[in-house]
Formats: C-alpha cells, structure tokens, sequence
C-alpha cells in the first residue's frame, strides 16, 4: 500500500504531518490523549476504551498515515429469501420473478458479521439465484 502511495509511511510524526498536509500539534496532540486513555490515565472523550491487549501506547515510529472515507463494507439483514433464492414480500410469499443473493439478502450473519461466510453464501445463492430464474424464463440450465 506504501509502493502504490495509499499508505504514507514517516520515521517521525512531523515528517508524517508535513506529507500528509496534517497540522503537527493537532497530530501530536491525538497521539497524546491515546496514549494517555491507553495507560489509565485519562478517559476517552469520544468512548474509546482500552480492553485489548493490542491496545499500547504509540511512542515512536514508524509511523503510517492513510486517508480514510466512509463506505459501506457489509450489510446487516436485507431481504428475505427462501430455499429458491426469490425474494420473499411482507406475507413470506415469493415476488413473482424476483431474485436475490449476496449481501444484499438477510440470514446467514445473524446480528454479526461472520468474515469470509458471505463468500459461500454469494456463490450458492447467485448460482441457485441465477439457475430458477433461468428456469423461470423457460431456459434450459443443466
């Protein structure tokens, strides 16, 4: 991620300041009050508490800077679908030449997300998905 420039990587925090266009004492200044949350002495003003025991004081680099947006990484829930991948309305009948698969379907994550389940989940859905609308449409799918 450094070679391809979406990670910045910096010996001292105001080299990574100064390459990264981040004010230095703003910088410094986080670094401080995570520091001082992670070793007791301070309570988070933003909730975070340190209960992992990756958790450590940040004390000297290197240090790695990326910028970050907000996106949608997983969905939670979605639309319900039965044994044939069709997507179910409001009275558990199916919607009539409507399919669905993947993320954007509810069931196999419970309330949390399960790495590397949706995997599986995408590919047996999409293919049962993919072979009853086919079949549905009078295609032959063998």
């Amino acid at each position: 991620m450094i070679a391809r420039g979406h990670v910045t990587a910096a010996d001292t925090l105001d080299e990574l300041a100064s390459s990264t266009g981040m004010d230095p004492s703003k910088l410094k200044a986080s670094i401080d009050t995570y520091n001082a949350v992670v070793s007791g002495a301070q309570t988070d003003p933003l909730g975070f508490t340190a209960n992992n025991t990756a958790d450590a004081q940040m004390t000297e680099g290197p240090w790695y800077a990326c910028k970050k947006v907000p996106t949608v990484h997983h969905t939670m829930g979605g639309l319900e679908i039965n044994v044939n991948s069709e997507v179910l309305n409001t009275n558990d009948q199916p919607i009539k030449g409507l399919y669905a698969c993947g993320e954007v379907t509810g069931g196999i994550h419970g309330s949390n997300r399960l790495g590397g389940n949706a995997i599986c989940d995408c590919m047996t859905f999409g293919r049962n998905a993919g072979t009853h609308a086919a079949q549905n449409a009078g295609v032959s799918v063998s």
